[in-house]
């Protein structure tokens, strides 16, 4: 038997926001909108990050002073990187009069606030449990 109804039934697109948004947790009402992960975008994160990576590795392993404070100069500048990489916008936070962006807030803003944006550019970054089984 031909149901005709049925057998045109139309399924409904998947919708993706290539985005997402938070609320601040250190500075709240201020809201920080992330890129989403993506095959391009995670390649060119690892593009930027590779060599800063392998440094960085390779100067916290050193128990020279020197090379302790050069590592920590390293986790800044990538975490420069993250925040230019990852935070699309940010909401409700201006810097000396200005809507602050991904620099404004490296450069003048808090530091608090943009080290929560980081971490959560990190998460989003790395696989879950069921994403590393697959």
């Amino acid at each position: 038997m031909n149901f005709p109804l049925l057998s045109h039934r139309r399924t409904l697109p998947i919708l993706y926001a290539s985005e997402t948004a938070f609320e601040s947790a250190v500075l709240p009402p201020v809201r920080f909108v992330l890129h989403r992960i993506s095959a391009a975008r995670r390649l060119d994160l690892l593009a930027r990050m590779g060599e800063l990576a392998s440094q960085l590795e390779m100067l916290q392993a050193s128990g020279s002073l020197d090379d302790r404070v050069q590592a920590e100069a390293l986790r800044i500048q990538i975490d420069r990187e993250y925040l230019r990489w990852g935070l699309k916008e940010l909401r409700g936070l201006e810097i000396d009069g200005v809507p602050a962006e991904a620099e404004s807030l490296f450069e003048r803003g808090p530091e608090d606030l943009m080290n929560e944006i980081v971490s959560r550019i990190r998460a989003e970054c790395e696989l879950s449990g069921e994403e590393r089984k697959n």
